[in-house]
């Protein structure tokens, strides 16, 4: 280890911490890409979570699994072959009962509106209890059963 706390590897090689030359021509146009990958990062990362701050939170599994349970009845009776992943953003708002209340909301996969009708009557029915209000990505495959 020398003076400025860098350990020198037997073929020369580096490790630890070392300075930035900025001098360098090499070295200033690595630390600019790095930069600006680190900047794309973080903007990219930004944009992808954008939305209330309950839209970005994580999903309770204990509440994805009730309302898959409560909706089953509702994808075996709205099976289709046209478009059979059924994507939207399911908002569930808390009832004065402390049960959940549904909507489908945001872009929603067009000809789906009996299977939505459907599950919000089965998600109210379920009676699942909610502590707060809160929205969640929703994709249920309407397709034939596999077996």
């Amino acid at each position: 280890m020398n003076a400025n706390g860098t350990t020198t590897a037997t073929n020369g090689a580096s490790f630890g911490r070392r300075r930035l030359d900025l001098d360098s021509p090499t070295s200033f146009a690595l630390s600019v890409v790095a930069i600006a990958l680190a900047v794309a990062t973080l903007a990219v990362a930004g944009c992808s979570r954008s939305g209330t701050k309950d839209e970005n939170a994580p999903v309770d599994p204990a509440l994805a699994r009730a309302v898959h349970r409560a909706v089953q009845p509702c994808i075996r009776a709205h099976q289709t072959l046209k478009s059979p992943l059924y994507m939207a953003q399911l908002r569930l708002e808390r009832a004065p009962s402390g049960t959940a209340t549904a909507t489908f909301r945001g872009q929603r996969t067009p000809g789906h509106e009996a299977f939505e009708a459907c599950a919000v009557k089965a998600i109210g029915d379920a009676a699942i209890p909610l502590a707060q209000s809160t929205t969640l990505p929703a994709a249920f495959d309407l397709g034939p059963a596999r077996e």
